[in-house]
Protein backbone atom coordinates (compact mmCIF):
# COMPACT_ATOMS: atom_id res chain seq x y z
CA UNK A 1 0.00 0.00 0.00
CA UNK A 2 2.81 2.35 0.94
CA UNK A 3 4.57 1.54 -2.33
CA UNK A 4 1.40 2.40 -4.34
CA UNK A 5 1.11 5.82 -2.65
CA UNK A 6 4.79 6.53 -3.25
CA UNK A 7 4.49 5.60 -6.94
CA UNK A 8 1.31 7.69 -7.30
CA UNK A 9 3.05 10.70 -5.71
CA UNK A 10 6.03 10.28 -8.03
CA UNK A 11 3.66 10.15 -11.00
CA UNK A 12 2.05 13.47 -10.05
CA UNK A 13 5.43 15.12 -9.43
CA UNK A 14 6.68 13.83 -12.79
CA UNK A 15 3.60 15.09 -14.59
CA UNK A 16 4.05 18.57 -13.12
CA UNK A 17 7.77 18.60 -13.90
CA UNK A 18 7.20 17.48 -17.49
CA UNK A 19 4.33 19.88 -18.08
CA UNK A 20 1.69 17.18 -18.33
CA UNK A 21 -0.26 18.69 -15.46
CA UNK A 22 -0.62 22.42 -15.04
CA UNK A 23 -1.34 24.36 -11.93
CA UNK A 24 -2.56 27.96 -11.80
CA UNK A 25 -3.78 30.26 -14.56
CA UNK A 26 -2.90 30.18 -18.23
CA UNK A 27 -1.19 33.04 -20.03
CA UNK A 28 -4.44 34.07 -21.74
CA UNK A 29 -6.25 34.18 -18.41
CA UNK A 30 -3.48 36.35 -16.94
CA UNK A 31 -3.60 38.82 -19.86
CA UNK A 32 -5.96 41.74 -19.14
CA UNK A 33 -9.08 42.36 -21.21
CA UNK A 34 -9.13 45.07 -23.86
CA UNK A 35 -11.62 47.47 -22.29
CA UNK A 36 -10.85 50.73 -24.08
CA UNK A 37 -8.63 52.08 -26.86
CA UNK A 38 -5.82 54.52 -27.60
CA UNK A 39 -5.41 56.59 -30.75
CA UNK A 40 -1.95 56.28 -32.28
CA UNK A 41 -0.59 58.45 -35.10
CA UNK A 42 2.30 57.69 -37.42
CA UNK A 43 4.80 60.13 -38.95
CA UNK A 44 2.50 60.69 -41.96
CA UNK A 45 -0.41 61.75 -39.69
CA UNK A 46 -2.47 58.62 -40.23
CA UNK A 47 -4.17 57.47 -37.06
CA UNK A 48 -5.58 54.21 -35.76
CA UNK A 49 -7.53 53.23 -32.66
CA UNK A 50 -5.80 50.32 -30.94
CA UNK A 51 -7.53 48.17 -28.33
CA UNK A 52 -6.00 48.63 -24.87
CA UNK A 53 -6.68 47.66 -21.29
CA UNK A 54 -7.63 50.16 -18.59
CA UNK A 55 -3.97 51.12 -18.06
CA UNK A 56 -3.62 51.89 -21.81
CA UNK A 57 -1.43 48.86 -22.50
CA UNK A 58 -2.12 47.25 -25.88
CA UNK A 59 -1.09 43.87 -24.43
CA UNK A 60 -4.67 42.68 -23.93
CA UNK A 61 -7.23 40.16 -25.15
CA UNK A 62 -10.87 40.27 -26.19
CA UNK A 63 -13.39 37.86 -27.58
CA UNK A 64 -17.09 37.24 -27.84
CA UNK A 65 -19.06 39.37 -25.42
CA UNK A 66 -16.72 42.39 -25.59
CA UNK A 67 -18.15 45.69 -26.79
CA UNK A 68 -17.04 49.26 -27.38
CA UNK A 69 -14.88 51.35 -29.68
CA UNK A 70 -11.98 48.91 -29.26
CA UNK A 71 -14.12 46.20 -30.88
CA UNK A 72 -15.27 48.63 -33.57
CA UNK A 73 -11.62 49.33 -34.45
CA UNK A 74 -10.95 45.62 -34.86
CA UNK A 75 -14.10 45.28 -36.98
CA UNK A 76 -13.01 48.19 -39.21
CA UNK A 77 -9.65 46.48 -39.79
CA UNK A 78 -11.41 43.22 -40.67
CA UNK A 79 -13.74 45.04 -43.09
CA UNK A 80 -11.27 47.45 -44.73
CA UNK A 81 -8.11 45.33 -44.73
CA UNK A 82 -9.46 41.77 -44.98
CA UNK A 83 -12.71 42.24 -46.94
CA UNK A 84 -14.90 40.72 -44.23
CA UNK A 85 -18.66 41.34 -44.55
CA UNK A 86 -19.54 42.31 -41.00
CA UNK A 87 -20.91 45.44 -39.35
CA UNK A 88 -18.66 47.78 -37.41
CA UNK A 89 -21.18 47.93 -34.58
CA UNK A 90 -18.78 47.63 -31.65
CA UNK A 91 -20.18 44.27 -30.53
CA UNK A 92 -17.88 41.23 -30.60
CA UNK A 93 -20.40 38.57 -31.52
CA UNK A 94 -20.29 35.36 -33.57
CA UNK A 95 -19.91 37.22 -36.89
CA UNK A 96 -16.85 39.12 -35.62
CA UNK A 97 -15.35 35.92 -34.20
CA UNK A 98 -15.83 34.14 -37.53
CA UNK A 99 -14.33 37.07 -39.48
CA UNK A 100 -11.38 37.17 -37.09
CA UNK A 101 -10.85 33.41 -37.49
CA UNK A 102 -10.68 33.86 -41.27
CA UNK A 103 -8.11 36.66 -40.94
CA UNK A 104 -6.08 34.68 -38.40
CA UNK A 105 -6.02 31.64 -40.70
CA UNK A 106 -4.92 33.80 -43.65
CA UNK A 107 -2.11 35.21 -41.49
CA UNK A 108 -0.93 31.74 -40.44
CA UNK A 109 -2.06 32.22 -36.83
CA UNK A 110 -4.08 29.90 -34.64
CA UNK A 111 -7.62 30.62 -35.85
CA UNK A 112 -9.35 30.77 -32.47
CA UNK A 113 -11.42 33.94 -32.97
CA UNK A 114 -9.82 35.60 -29.94
CA UNK A 115 -7.94 38.87 -30.29
CA UNK A 116 -4.64 39.06 -28.42
CA UNK A 117 -1.04 40.26 -28.77
CA UNK A 118 -0.13 37.79 -31.57
CA UNK A 119 -3.16 38.81 -33.60
CA UNK A 120 -2.50 42.52 -32.89
CA UNK A 121 1.03 42.27 -34.26
CA UNK A 122 0.06 40.27 -37.37
CA UNK A 123 -3.05 42.26 -38.36
CA UNK A 124 -3.06 45.09 -40.82
CA UNK A 125 -4.93 47.97 -39.23
CA UNK A 126 -7.15 50.57 -40.90
CA UNK A 127 -5.09 53.77 -40.59
CA UNK A 128 -7.03 56.92 -41.56
CA UNK A 129 -6.24 60.57 -42.15
CA UNK A 130 -9.02 63.13 -41.73
CA UNK A 131 -7.86 65.16 -44.74
CA UNK A 132 -9.81 63.58 -47.58
CA UNK A 133 -10.74 60.61 -45.37
CA UNK A 134 -7.83 58.67 -46.80
CA UNK A 135 -7.10 55.27 -45.35
CA UNK A 136 -4.52 52.54 -45.72
CA UNK A 137 -3.94 49.11 -44.23
CA UNK A 138 -0.62 48.58 -42.46
CA UNK A 139 0.75 46.49 -39.63
CA UNK A 140 1.96 48.48 -36.66
CA UNK A 141 5.56 47.78 -37.68
CA UNK A 142 4.92 48.98 -41.24
CA UNK A 143 3.67 52.47 -40.31
CA UNK A 144 6.22 55.22 -40.79
CA UNK A 145 7.65 55.99 -37.38
CA UNK A 146 7.93 57.23 -34.89
CA UNK A 147 4.44 56.41 -33.67
CA UNK A 148 2.92 58.93 -31.29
Amino acid sequence: MKLKRTLASLGVVSAIALGGLTVGTTTAAATPSCSTYAVVFDAADYGVRLPTDSSRSNYCVMGQGASGRQVESLQEALIQCYGQSIEADGVFGPATATALKRAQAALGLTADGVYGPNTRDALKWNWTRSEGWEHRCLRLTQAPGPLR
